[in-house]
């Protein structure tokens, strides 16, 4: 299966979710938000991708459900 690219990923997310892109998304990992945008952006569609790319969620998983609401917004067509 070809990977989803997407173009321009922050035009995709709702201004909430452009929050603090230069911060921690994942503490347990100190992975910032912008790493696993540009993780799903370059074709992660699920948690387990982003994590195996990023390392996000691969702690005690309290970043989960914000890692699977960048993919929802990113991959929305």
């Amino acid at each position: 299966m070809k990977p989803i690219l997407v173009k321009n990923p922050l035009e995709k997310l709702p201004d909430i979710l452009k929050r603090n892109i230069d911060k921690n998304l994942c503490v347990c990992n100190e992975v910032i938000k912008i790493d696993v945008i540009n993780a799903i952006a370059n074709g992660a569609i699920t948690v387990e991708e982003v994590r195996n790319r990023t390392y996000a969620t691969g702690g005690n998983g309290c970043c989960t459900r914000q890692v699977e609401r960048l993919i929802e917004c990113i991959h929305s067509i």
